[in-house]
């Protein structure tokens, strides 16, 4: 091998190991500082500007035209679109910091929670729910559950249109993983464009249609790939989609633990 050859030798590997170590460090320092600032210095000015619309509201209405007042409405509501970005934007930032706590955890049971809340605060058609029970795998139940949370509001919030809800989760173990599948009869989307289903600030709806801002997506595939899974979805426009789930299974030992 030529002196000038780029291939580093193995008694240089725990050198470059620690470096490369104090890099990654670095890194999740300044996320973390950039996540303070997002928490604080950004919904300082936020906080100022509906609390001032809203005091606009209180003292001077009788002073104001219909005109004015829908424009300090549409203040408030643009803060409030703007406090919910910031606070996915940071649960995005901390999907890969959060320390886990891997246990054995049933989605089915956290996808029967997350619809409870759906049909307590969004309250409207009739849904028609199946969710299958045991779906057992190694994970850390909190972002579990929000990893339940965005895949079920998302299928929910795509239903709305139509006469009646109808959203299945179903599951099956093969060998060591555990494949799941959350199932809508909404509006579906054109796969021409599934490349950007998972990708934040990319809308492939109208906010007419209950398009967002595409950080809910985001965060249920970081979540699934900080627990060496993945995730890809399959749609048909105006028939539905599907979003599958490729996640570790519960050992045999947990299981059987499970039902000591």
């Amino acid at each position: 091998m030529s002196s000038g050859s780029s291939v580093p030798r193995v008694d240089d590997l725990p050198d470059q190991l620690v470096r490369s170590e104090a890099a990654i460090a670095r890194m999740r320092k300044r996320e973390e500082h950039l996540a303070h600032g997002i928490s604080h210095d950004l919904r300082a000015p936020l906080r100022a500007i509906t609390g001032y619309a809203q005091v606009l509201v209180n003292q001077y209405a009788e002073a104001l035209d219909p005109q004015a007042r829908d424009y300090l409405g549409r203040i408030h509501d643009a803060a409030g679109r703007m406090e919910g970005l910031i606070e996915k934007l940071l649960q995005l930032s901390y999907v890969d910091r959060a320390p886990l706590k891997p246990e054995r955890v049933d989605l089915g049971m956290l996808a029967e929670w997350s619809l409870a809340e759906l049909q307590d605060l969004q309250p409207g058609p009739m849904a028609d729910i199946e969710v299958q029970t045991d779906l057992f795998m190694h994970g850390d139940e909190r972002q579990l559950k929000q990893l339940m949370d965005r895949l079920l509001h998302n299928a929910w919030t795509f239903s709305r249109s139509r006469e009646q809800i109808r959203i299945r989760v179903r599951g099956r173990r093969e060998g060591a993983r555990l494949l799941v599948a959350v199932e809508d009869a909404g509006s579906g989307f054109d796969m021409r464009y599934a490349d950007r289903v998972f990708v934040p600030f990319q809308r492939l709806h109208g906010s007419e249609q209950g398009g967002g801002d595409g950080l809910g997506l985001a965060i249920a595939q970081a979540i699934v790939e900080r627990h060496d899974g993945r995730i890809w979805a399959e749609s048909t426009p105006g028939v539905g989609s599907v979003f599958h789930i490729d996640l570790p299974a519960a050992q045999d030992s947990e299981d059987e633990a499970g039902h000591d």
